[in-house]
């Protein structure tokens, strides 16, 4: 259940007048032959992590499946209470499949959201790789006008687009910086005889020295980032986050600033250094509140974007876990209340 603390919050201002703060959710939480989170959770040392759904069989075996209403359903209300606006889910191509990995089982969390009756409590967006065919173009921009879709700038659809390439430019995507700004303002004009607002285009990137350069002729709105890094404790990835801020505002681009949650854990040797205390991570959402208030013009969608809601087993998440409980969310409430109160 919903950590008693966690009441209904204080009355927020209109959307273009106050932040929001976004979580990325990976959902490859699902009863498939491919579970990467019952693997690499398996051992005691991890099951404080486990998300409250869940179930330690043994000491060497656990079950982890979110993909259930009543997860979702309780997902949604945990994250209202705990001062998330929106989930920014990464859509996966239905079609696709490698290794025999189903990739349309990512999908199935999101599926489950829009099929929720508390839909409305906490909106949603998406997180895309460049150049979808048609059809999944049709879809995003279906979900676009979902009443629970989150915007930004008076009503404009926010959308994440991800470059996961060693060169992070839209050219090793679609060939060149051109073809990039066609297909952009394609999307634009079929959004438009959708009779949605403009989409608020966030490229994420790792290399925004690079993208930065050419992100306007590419037809992209702001850069941002799926995580940064940085060590050797989480103040330290704090102020590393802080420095990428600032660079990726050096680039002359728009910026969504990325915050995180955490780093490490089973996928490699860092452990449990960089994860946070409830004070760190509400110091953490307060830095990145002032650096928006601080920076109006570079940060004007007003939001930031959390790694993660539940990339527990690389050591981001909000979900609350077996060992903390909603503490985590309990801390970014504080903050969410203290600033939409002028504290």
């Amino acid at each position: 259940m919903v950590s008693s603390s966690c009441a209904v919050l204080p009355p927020v201002a209109a959307e273009r007048d106050r932040i929001t703060i976004g979580a990325i959710r990976w959902d490859a939480w699902f009863g498939d032959a491919v579970n990467p989170y019952e693997k690499s959770l398996a051992e005691p040392r991890w099951h404080g992590r486990l998300p409250f759904y869940a179930k330690v069989i043994s000491d060497r075996d656990v079950q982890v499946r979110g993909d259930t209403q009543e997860a979702v359903d309780q997902e949604i209300a945990y994250a209202q209470a705990g001062g998330v606006d929106y989930w920014a889910f990464l859509y996966y191509s239905p079609g696709r499949r490698d290794d025999g990995f189903n990739h349309d089982a990512m999908n199935r969390a999101r599926r489950l959201y829009l099929s929720s009756r508390r839909k409305g409590d906490v909106n949603f967006c998406l997180i895309v790789n460049p150049k979808h065919p048609d059809a999944e173009i049709s879809e995003f921009l279906e979900m676009m006008q979902e009443p629970s879709y989150q915007t930004v700038m008076g009503g404009r659809p926010l959308l994440y687009l991800m470059y996961w390439d060693p060169t992070h430019t839209p050219a090793a995507w679609f060939g060149s910086t051109e073809v990039c700004r066609a297909y952009m303002d394609a999307l634009r004009a079929r959004a438009r005889e959708r009779g949605l607002g403009n989409p608020y285009c966030v490229a994420l990137t790792q290399k925004p020295d690079l993208l930065g350069g050419v992100a306007a002729a590419a037809g992209l709105d702001a850069l941002g980032a799926y995580t940064s890094w940085g060590g050797p404790d989480y103040a330290g990835l704090c102020a590393a986050q802080r420095r990428y801020w600032d660079a990726m505002k050096a680039t002359g681009c728009r910026v969504v600033p990325n915050l995180s949650a955490g780093w490490g854990g089973p996928r490699d040797a860092l452990g449990d250094t960089l994860q946070p205390t409830p004070a760190e991570l509400a110091a953490h959402v307060r830095s990145a509140c002032d650096w928006i208030t601080a920076n109006p013009g570079v940060a004007e969608a007003k939001t930031l974007l959390f790694y993660a809601w539940n990339e527990v087993d690389e050591g981001g998440w909000l979900v609350p876990d077996r060992a903390q409980g909603s503490a985590k969310l309990d801390a970014i409430r504080g903050v969410v209340e203290a600033v939409r109160t002028g504290e």
